[in-house]
């Protein structure tokens, strides 16, 4: 008689994940254990569950399904993913296959081709699992870094509110790094006296030990833990990339989500938090000189064929009547913008009180768009009306 297969599933319409429960509950061998939504919360809710096979619904938009599938793929996953399409694609199929599916279902197919799928595949994972390889400890934890090319643009104020709204979003570990050096301002905005820094994470022998690095942080009153960058600014030139990257892979083993405050610049340091990132924010205003830089930024990733599904566009502070409209940003960048954030003076004034504006100001509009984006990164079901489907309409600032 076939294993029982403790089966999650990971889709946003309710409709839909009813219809399937129905069907897959119709076989004794398949027990439905939850459901979640897209984004690391997938990932947390497999370690919660602890299900043998997790089934990815991959409907629009494909670039969320796929980073939901390469989160729950990541390292030695004991489950096995299934994809689930609406339609018979072959560059879909393809991509949904390399993020790390064991195979792909039509939704459309008999529910017998589903159930013979998910034990065909989990009968082979369980066969190449008699022979685990050695390293194990991988992190599990989603690294997401907000980054910049020009100063001003409220890239901290976002990573640290951001933080915050996560944590109470999702009631997950959430770590805040500030590697804004030589002089970031993590610590100033949520009134925070560090007794230790990052630098003292600049050692493979504190790398090596979670304890030690976990001693680091800075519990704070909002949820979240910090590591501060250097209390010294002129030490903040011995941080190595290298080691950068290493540090923050170690602090997904301990945390669920680890943001990244990155320098306002490309640096040597925003270059290794991008490296390890499952998600790189890239932040920018509706003013001409944020948006050329930004544009010329885009140009700078591609050349280095950063991966477009782990990029998303942050337009900041918009509607001010003193800046271009969303419409006129966007087609200066030429290219799609995910989130748009209010323009909304709480935020100066928070920063100055030392608190998060999404637990001083909760009504805001600014609070509610940093909840929003919070709310999808994490899979928590929300108004998608956040989000935003402005496209490109033609070549700016003489791109050639």
């Amino acid at each position: 008689m076939p294993e029982v297969l403790k089966t999650l599933i990971i889709d946003q319409h309710p409709d839909a994940v009813a219809s399937l429960r129905r069907s897959l509950n119709s076989f004794t061998s398949i027990e439905v254990v939850g459901d979640a939504g897209f984004g690391p919360v997938a990932a947390t809710w497999a370690h919660t569950l602890e299900p043998a096979v997790v089934i990815v619904s991959v409907d629009e938009p494909i670039n969320r399904s796929i980073a939901t599938i390469q989160g729950l793929t990541r390292g030695n996953a004991p489950w096995t993913v299934i994809g689930l399409v609406s339609q018979f694609d072959r560059e879909i199929f393809r991509r949904t296959v390399l993020a790390g599916a064991r195979d792909v279902v039509l939704r459309s197919a008999p529910v017998s081709e589903l159930y013979e799928a998910l034990h065909q595949a989990r009968h082979a994972d369980t066969m190449r699992a008699m022979s685990p390889s050695p390293d194990s400890n991988v992190p599990t934890g989603s690294v997401i870094s907000v980054f910049s090319v020009k100063g001003g643009v409220g890239k901290t104020t976002l990573a640290t509110n951001l933080a915050v709204a996560l944590a109470q979003e999702t009631s997950a570990s959430v770590c805040l790094v500030d590697l804004d050096v030589p002089f970031g301002d993590v610590a100033l905005m949520l009134d925070l006296q560090p007794e230790h820094d990052i630098l003292g994470a600049m050692d493979e022998s504190v790398l090596d030990e979670l304890e030690r690095l976990q001693s680091l942080l800075v519990r704070t009153p909002h949820g979240i833990q910090v590591l501060a960058s250097p209390l010294a600014p002129d030490d903040a030139g011995t941080l190595d990339g290298e080691l950068v990257s290493r540090l923050l892979l170690r602090l997904a083993a301990l945390h669920q989500y680890v943001l990244v405050d990155t320098p306002g610049s490309l640096t040597e340091l925003t270059a290794a938090s991008l490296d390890v990132a499952e998600l790189g924010l890239l932040v920018t205003t509706p003013e001409l000189t944020a948006l050329r830089r930004t544009h010329s930024c885009l140009r700078v990733l591609q050349g280095l064929e950063f991966p477009t599904n782990k990029l998303q566009l942050v337009l900041n502070r918009v509607e001010s009547k003193t800046r271009l409209s969303t419409a006129e940003a966007v087609e200066a960048l030429g290219q799609p913008v995910t989130w748009r954030v209010a323009n909304d003076y709480a935020a100066m004034q928070s920063a100055a009180l030392g608190q998060p504006v999404v637990l001083s100001k909760p009504k805001s509009r600014l609070s509610r768009d940093i909840r929003g984006i919070a709310q999808q990164l994490a899979g928590v079901p929300t108004s998608r009306s956040r989000m935003m489907p402005w496209r490109r309409r033609r070549p700016a600032f003489g791109a050639a």
